[in-house]
């Protein structure tokens, strides 16, 4: 009987302990390095395409979030069950809906590797999903209370949150085209003001990362088409395309799919329809292109220059 009356004294207690346990308010201040995984878009350039900068500081209240990076602000706000991104220049918050991720989970492993962290003992979940590998190194005396996020899904945060009920200090996401890192460098438990998570006075718009991106322009008189034309070689088309009995004319079509970099250099051109055209005529295109003059390269956000593939049909024609 005195040990029934021992057990249920401690569970009391555990229980007391527990809902004693208060989330975490304050913020983390994070490192930031973005790499490549492509031999054709720097690291600097898929920093400027993700929009991230060198260092974030992250602010954190009841299921609340507000990250602060160089080129953009993003809230997660629990009430809306979204998240608004706001980049510098532009006079619109874009946002994304908590149900947006539609990302399958393959794996969850939990790992004895250990991390200190900002001045705090880590432990490591990896998440591996259909398009990424997310590892987190959290700090199990930074209590988080997982319900906040139980319906955000974005980067599948959700599945996160309720496997370690406490906040990252560190964070990598490995995909094909490029590896985020992020290293906790210093961690404040402090109030935070309701207001610092009120959204800016702007018009709200659902996120399309295509209408932020203005495409690389071709800034001589008449634009590509003209310079395509007036650089082919115009014998060569009369040299492989042959007339049958009876054509008035015959033509191949050249699809040349090319980079434009972040300078404005065309880079990494490539016929796509190869086995269908004249190899002489895939050499003439590729020559053309591959001289191409310098571009005004793309813009993303209104301010960061960006690396953006092209695709031209160069037709070639023979007449009677």
């Amino acid at each position: 009987m005195k040990k029934n009356i021992s057990a249920f004294i401690a569970l009391i207690l555990c229980s007391i302990v527990y809902a004693q346990q208060k989330s975490f308010e304050g913020y983390v201040v994070y490192r930031t390095e973005v790499k490549s995984k492509s031999e054709i878009v720097s690291d600097r350039a898929m920093k400027s395409l993700l929009a991230m900068g060198n260092q974030s500081t992250v602010f954190i209240k009841e299921g609340n979030y507000k990250q602060i990076y160089g080129p953009v602000t993003t809230y997660y706000i629990a009430k809306d069950q979204k998240a608004y991104n706001k980049f510098n220049n532009i006079d619109t918050l874009y946002y994304v809906d908590y149900s947006s991720d539609s990302s399958v989970i393959k794996k969850i492993i939990r790992s004895n590797e250990k991390m200190s962290i900002a001045g705090f003992d880590c432990k490591s979940v990896t998440i591996e999903t259909n398009d990424a590998t997310r590892k987190y190194f959290y700090a199990p005396a930074l209590y988080y209370d997982p319900g906040y996020d139980k319906n955000n899904t974005i980067d599948v945060y959700n599945v996160y949150i309720k496997e370690t009920s406490s906040i990252y200090l560190g964070y990598s996401l490995e995909n094909k085209t490029f590896i985020i890192s992020t290293t906790g460098l210093k961690v404040k438990q402090t109030p935070v003001a309701d207001s610092v998570f009120e959204l800016p006075n702007l018009p709200k718009k659902k996120f399309v990362a295509d209408e932020l991106i203005t495409p690389p322009e071709f800034t001589r008189p008449g634009g590509f088409e003209k310079y395509i034309q007036s650089s082919i070689d115009k014998d060569v088309a009369p040299k492989y395309l042959k007339l049958r009995k009876g054509e008035e004319s015959v033509s191949q079509q050249v699809i040349v799919r090319f980079l434009i970099n972040e300078y404005g250099r065309v880079a990494f051109a490539k016929v796509e329809n190869k086995k269908e055209v004249n190899p002489k005529l895939a050499e003439e295109a590729l020559r053309v292109v591959n001289s191409s003059p310098l571009w005004k390269p793309a813009i993303a956000y209104k301010s960061e220059k960006v690396a953006f593939w092209m695709k031209i049909p160069i037709q070639f024609i023979v007449t009677k």
